[in-house]
Parts: C-alpha cells; structure tokens; sequence
C-alpha cells in the first residue's frame, strides 16, 4: 500500500478496530430503526425455519456458519465504522447495531450476537455486552483495541476464550506493543480529550501463530476449529504520527471449515494487493491463500490470534 494512501486511510476514522478502511468507503443509506428491527425479526424467523432451532441442537460453529454466510450471500458492503452509540450516545449517535453493511469488527460482533442469543430481545442485549464493557454503552467503554480492550473483556464475559496456545503449542509466539489509549482520544479532537484522562500507556501482549507456521504446517491448521475467531498481528505497528498510537492488530474474521479447507469469511476492505478483487465486501477465501497473498507480503504482519466461541 503507497504510503499516500494508507495516510487517507488512517485519517478517515482514527479507528483502531477495523483502521484499513479505505477513506472512499462504499456509499450505503443508513436504515431506519423500524428497518433495522424489521431484519432483525427476519433474520430469527428465517433461522427457526433453517435446519436447527435451538442451542441445544445446534453448535456454536453451525450458527456463527449460518449467519456469516447469510451476510455473504447478500454481498453485505464494507462500510467505514457504521455503528456508534444510539440515538443517545453522548459522542457517536449512530445506530446501536444494522444489518446492511459491516466493517471488519462490527462483522465479527454482529455475527457472534446473531449465533449467541435465541432471539431479537436476547440479541439486543448480547450485542451491547460484545462491544462495551460489562455491556454499559457509551463511547469510552467501548472496546475500541483488540489487545486491551475486545479480547479481554469479552473473555472475561464468557464470550471467546484464547486457544493460540493450545494450537499452536510451543510454536506460540507473542506481540507486545505499548498502546497509548489517552493519546489516541487527543487525536480524536477537542470533543474526546476529557476521555483521554481515564487512560495511560498500556503494554499489550497477544499470543498468535506466526504466518509462516500457518503455510509450513498444514496439522496445525487442522487444528483450528470451525467458528473460531481471528484477529491478524502486526506488532507495534507504528501509526503514532496518524492516529497517536502504535497499534498490534488490524483485522478480524470468523474462519469456517468446508470439506477439510479451511476459509476466512470477514469483511473485506477490498486492498487486495494483487487486484484480484478490489470489491468492498464480506467475503470468503481460504485461509493459507490469505495468508500467502497478503500476510507474506506485508513485513508488519506476523501471524493471527485465535479465539473459540463459547457457550454462556
């Protein structure tokens, strides 16, 4: 990526969580909430008529499979940061979830809210737990970093639990990178700095699978389970003049296993580096092309964290 370009990326949402957006975004007319609720009725009317109709006959894996790929069937558009805090919310009044277009994180937990809750009421709920800490809305605890804010907190919440160590075993590398939480909210503008005095420097450490494990050791891979969540590892990499602070993550997606291959669904900024498809969208590729095609060519990323859902 030309370093023009990724300056326009960065400045167009001084977003840690999903900061590859492109700057020219893909243009999607927000819906209104009596839309949004229309949806989200469908999407569990059509769920109860599919082929399982309750956690207790279905797995984790199945459902996160059924709703990721309801969203790639309709070629749900990549949209730059969609979701804030309701109409409400004291910094970021956009809508607390929508079903039309995703960015990388907002993907991952719509998604999971979808595959954990049994129903719109349950869904509402779950979807504020996943994206705030201990589920209170507001932008401050919004869990904004991978590292130090999603991970940890939706482990502590039952959600996910970190299985890199058991994957990988002795081939368990790991990022530490100093995340400046109070520097980034100063970047924000005048209207975040009251925030940045609740923060400080944070060492953030987060194991991963190095990329070149993940090519070299096809039983390794096989060892992933169907459903899990991965977040890609770039360590300290350094955006402190564009956003004020390094950053250790910048990508997140469900992998899904297909006749023994194992596949990436996410939500794609379409920077494909060999223009292959440039299309701003959820989409599915296998992992190990993934991996080949992007991760090996960009010298900051070293590999992906692996997360498994779990059941509450």
């Amino acid at each position: 990526m030309k370093k023009s370009l990724l300056a326009a990326v960065i400045v167009a949402s001084l977003m840690p969580m999903g900061s590859l957006a492109l700057a020219v975004e893909t243009t999607v007319q927000e819906p209104s909430r009596a839309q949004t609720e229309e949806a989200l009725s469908l999407l569990y009317r059509n769920s109860l008529e599919s082929q399982w109709t309750a956690k207790s006959t279905s797995s984790n894996a199945s459902r996160i499979e059924y709703f990721s790929k309801l969203f790639l069937q309709k070629k749900s558009p990549y949209l730059v940061d969609p979701l804030g805090e309701g109409e409400s919310g004291e910094l970021s009044r956009k809508p607390l979830y929508r079903f039309d277009g995703f960015d990388c994180t907002t993907f991952v937990e719509t998604v999971l809210a979808l595959a954990l809750s049994q129903s719109p009421e349950e869904f509402r709920r779950t979807i504020d737990q996943i994206r705030y800490k201990d589920g209170r809305v507001s932008y401050e605890t919004r869990n904004h970093f991978s590292s130090i804010d999603w991970i940890p907190n939706n482990t502590h919440a039952g959600f996910v639990k970190d299985i890199t160590g058991a994957i990988a075993g002795a081939q368990t590398k790991w990022s530490q990178t100093w995340i400046e939480k109070d520097q980034w909210f100063r970047f924000k503008g005048e209207g975040y700095q009251h925030l940045s005095r609740h923060f400080g420097k944070v060492l953030a450490e987060i194991p991963y699978v190095a990329k070149e494990d993940l090519l070299a050791n096809p039983d390794l891979v096989k060892r992933i389970p169907s459903g899990a969540i991965f977040h890609v590892v770039r360590p300290s990499w350094d955006l402190k003049k564009a956003i004020g602070t390094k950053l250790d993550v910048s990508h997140q997606g469900f992998l899904i296993r297909e006749k023994g291959v194992l596949y990436m669904i996410h939500a794609s900024n379409g920077a494909s580096r060999d223009g292959s498809d440039n299309e701003k969208r959820v989409k599915k590729e296998p992992l190990t092309e993934y991996v080949q095609r992007v991760m090996m060519a960009s010298p900051s990323t070293a590999g992906m964290n692996l997360l498994s859902v779990q059941s509450r």
